[in-house]
């Protein structure tokens, strides 16, 4: 989930609970009555919508780690991957070079042969799908693999259960409950950036969540995949951010890799591995007070299109036809307005400059 800034007078977009409120008044119904469009629809029609921008724009970058292994040509590819931006060979810590991105219909026709080639890769294409989950496949086949290696005392951590960009917060709890967990040192949640929808983890108990609610020095967090899955005295949590990327491997296993910093991942050892960059999906939209993940300056046209999603199936030339297609067309000349710094930077010319 993305850091609120803590400086008061910066635009921080809006919670679900605006973008409830406002899908509301687009489509002309009273606050808080759900009689006509259900406030459950309206929730999927807002995820659809973040998800849609999210691939439109590809206003989301992720990285990954892919652990190679010799003579294993397809890996699993991150779960949360939209789209592959670049990938890059790292032929030891300090030497790597870009794969070119091709497909197999581009491999069979200029180079016969090549699924039995081994050696340092240079070339990524689409695997084979395994259900619904997609894997990259490697040219040439790894024939040296290193392992992996991470080194918690830069600054570097891996996780192996399901966490998503979050806040790095840590401590103990002072007060047992089942669902709150209370700092001891009275750390200020809100103050810390601590926003709701982030994930939460009980090291002690080995459980994790998604907060639901922050207040001053607490937090709510209903636990699961743990001992207990309640917040004892004592426990330590971890509220996970800073830099967050995925490590998958040859046997299709996911794990995590985040530091305390934001910007950098140090202490990791890729030497004959893939650093992946990627367009990634948002995380769900669940609670009322969470933001949406996509930048806040495109969180307002959201409820235009949750009018286009619930009203384009109406009778052409009537009203609610008519609302839809103004929904549709004001969304659509939003998103039309946002540029992704990523791609503003790629022709300007401040960016061949040299600091």
């Amino acid at each position: 989930m993305p850091l609120m800034p803590t400086q008061e007078g910066l635009y921080e977009g809006l919670t679900v609970n605006d973008l409830k409120a406002r899908t509301l008044d687009r489509l002309k119904q009273k606050a808080l009555n759900y009689d006509r469009f259900s406030e459950d629809a309206i929730m999927r029609a807002l995820i659809d919508t973040e998800v849609e921008i999210a691939r439109a724009k590809r206003c989301l970058h992720a990285f990954a780690y892919i652990v190679l292994k010799e003579g294993y040509a397809q890996y699993r590819a991150p779960s949360n991957m939209l789209l592959l931006k670049k990938a890059f060979y790292y032929q030891s810590n300090t030497q790597y070079w870009e794969l070119d991105q091709r497909n197999r219909a581009w491999l069979d026709r200029h180079i016969p042969g090549w699924r039995t080639v081994t050696g340092d890769p240079t070339v990524t294409y689409p695997g084979d799908n395994y259900g619904n989950i997609r894997k990259i496949g490697f040219y040439p086949q790894p024939n040296t693999a290193s392992g992996w290696e991470i080194d918690p005392d830069t600054g570097a951590y891996e996780k192996s259960t399901n966490i998503s960009p979050s806040n790095n917060v840590s401590g103990l709890n002072s007060t047992a409950h089942a669902t709150i967990c209370t700092d001891a040192s009275a750390k200020d949640f809100e103050a810390l950036a601590v926003t709701v929808g982030m994930m939460a983890l009980n090291v002690t108990d080995g459980s994790q969540g998604q907060i639901s609610s922050v207040d001053g020095s607490q937090f709510t967090c209903a636990l699961t995949g743990g001992t207990a899955n309640t917040w004892a005295v004592g426990d330590s949590y971890t509220i996970l951010s800073g830099e967050y990327g995925v490590v998958t491997s040859w046997d299709s296993s996911e794990s995590y890799v985040f530091t305390t910093d934001y910007g950098v991942v140090t202490g990791v050892t890729n030497e004959n591995n893939v650093f992946l960059e990627y367009f990634r999906r948002p995380v769900k939209l669940t609670f009322g007070e969470q933001y949406p993940e996509i930048p806040p300056e495109i969180h307002q046209y959201m409820p235009d299109n949750v009018v286009w999603l619930l009203k384009r199936g109406a009778p052409r030339g009537s009203s609610d036809f008519a609302d839809a297609q103004a929904g549709r067309e004001a969304y659509l000349a939003g998103l039309g307005g946002y540029v992704d710094l990523d791609r503003a930077s790629e022709d300007s010319p401040m960016m061949d400059s040299y600091i």
